[in-house]
């Protein structure tokens, strides 16, 4: 249970810089009773060296854990959770000492033999299907190009056909109404079902420098941002945007900086209903700026977050006329011409997209190579530690079950192997330093699994 607990709380999947997250001590109901909850099993692990010794090391160990967070992507570190932790292991350290309950030992025979390879099978199949697709290089090791075209000419039908020469054709949920453009056909979208879903796909995965653009003319606005492209997903992701979110409704365009933090750039001229505009943003990674054009003019207003070299893409698909991650900030109005560039256009390429010319430009077309890959985590990959631990644990419970003259040199080498087996597909997209961490995690599992064991009858 404690190497459970290290695993799920103080393993980090990917690292980030010192300085880009703080010691949080606003508690909430849910996470504090969850906490209190999670550390009561630490505080019987530690009640046979007294309550008191007990309550200091399970303080010191969430401690450690929470200040570890301080450089790990998508870890939150809190003072609430260290107060919650520590209440946990005192109510799991006064029950153990009260009733003088011993840690349990594991019972052991045919049947946990059976169990623990089922599971350890489980875990390594699961751990086989890949995340996600690779992350496009194209504008960022490598030259951009134009990655996703809507002209929405279509004459009717549920489809989006993608003019890029990439395939990324989309689907509307619900058959749209075809309309007049600016640029011949629209598609006219009503604010609540009519929106597009792309799954995911490589080459909408940028993490270098990228341009999208639209002519867009809205019929109302949400109460919160109208999503004209959206790749938001959990802690990642873009999104080119109406907002409200400085005021007065004007262009958003937010991408996700390399340290899992939002970097905005808001327009500065105020957008009404029932009229076109040609929105873009613009993100250059290499001279780390961040632009929006409104009708081919710069339109620059305020900037939030810190601009890094590096976007921070996320795994889920791209929308068209809706968030990706979030219901209710959906776009109400028509769409024309939508574009998606790894590449950060100048005025001039802008102002030729505006009239639905090409950008002059000689692009890159071909398929990033592996030795460009960019190694990226993911938030659900917070998991995979404590995957790891449990296939050590798996493992080494199989293995002393079957074979019961085993040692805990045998567990420690079964959880090693296993853990060997969860890489290959880790390592398309995780940090090698992080990557490295998986499979000692998962000796540590077998481990505790050869210090906790006895045998029973079969």
């Amino acid at each position: 249970m404690l190497l459970l607990t290290l695993a799920a709380i103080a393993v980090p999947v990917e690292m980030r810089d010192l300085g880009h997250a703080t010691l949080d001590f606003r508690a909430y109901p849910g996470d504090f009773v969850a906490n209190v909850l999670g550390f009561v099993p630490v505080g019987l692990v530690f009640a046979r060296v007294g309550r008191l010794q007990a309550i200091v090391a399970a303080a010191l160990l969430s401690t450690t854990a929470e200040v570890s967070q301080l450089v790990m992507m998508y870890r939150d570190p809190s003072g609430a959770d260290i107060l919650a932790n520590t209440i946990g292991a005192a109510l799991g350290a006064g029950i153990g000492t009260y009733w003088e309950l011993r840690p349990p030992e594991l019972a052991l025979n045919r049947w946990t033999g059976w169990g623990g390879a089922i599971g350890a099978c489980a875990i390594v199949i699961w751990g086989l299907v890949p995340a996600a697709n690779p992350i496009n290089t194209r504008g960022y090791t490598s030259p951009g190009t134009l990655e996703a075209h809507w002209k929405f000419d279509e004459p009717g039908g549920n489809t989006a056909g993608d003019s890029s020469g990439h395939g990324l054709n989309g689907r509307f949920h619900n058959p749209p109404k075809r309309v007049s453009g600016v640029l011949n056909g629209a598609a006219a979208f009503d604010g609540a079902t009519d929106s597009i879903d792309l799954h995911q796909s490589t080459p909408l995965r940028l993490a270098g420098s990228m341009t999208i653009t639209a002519w867009i003319n809205s019929s109302k606005f949400p109460a919160n941002d109208a999503a004209v492209i959206s790749q938001f997903g959990g802690d990642a992701g873009y999104q080119l945007d109406t907002t409200v979110d400085r005021g007065p409704r004007t262009i958003g365009f937010k991408l996700t900086n390399s340290h899992g933090e939002l970097m905005a750039r808001y327009g500065a001229t105020p957008l009404g209903l029932g009229a076109w505009y040609h929105i873009a943003g613009v993100y250059n990674a290499a001279a780390r700026t961040l632009d929006v054009y409104l009708d081919g003019e710069l339109d620059n207003g305020d900037l939030l977050g810190t601009i890094t070299p590096q976007q921070r893409s996320a795994r889920a698909g791209v929308a068209v006329g809706q968030r990706q991650d979030a219901d209710g900030y959906a776009f109400a109005g028509s769409i024309d011409d939508a574009r998606i560039y790894s590449l950060a256009l100048t005025r001039e390429e802008i102002k030729a997209v505006m009239r639905g010319d090409g950008i002059g430009r000689a692009t890159e077309h071909e398929r990033p190579r592996a030795a460009d890959r960019i190694r990226m985590s993911d938030k659900e990959d917070t998991i995979i530690p404590l995957r790891a631990a449990m296939l050590g644990m798996m493992t080494a419970i199989a293995i002393l079950s079957w074979w019961r003259s085993a040692g805990q040199t045998a567990c420690l080498l079964a959880g090693l192997f296993a853990g060997l087996l969860l890489l290959p597909p880790l390592f398309s997209y995780l940090p090698l330093f992080n990557l490295w961490l998986i499979p000692l995690v998962s000796l540590a599992g077998g481990a505790s699994v050869a210090l906790a064991t006895r045998c029973s009858p079969q």
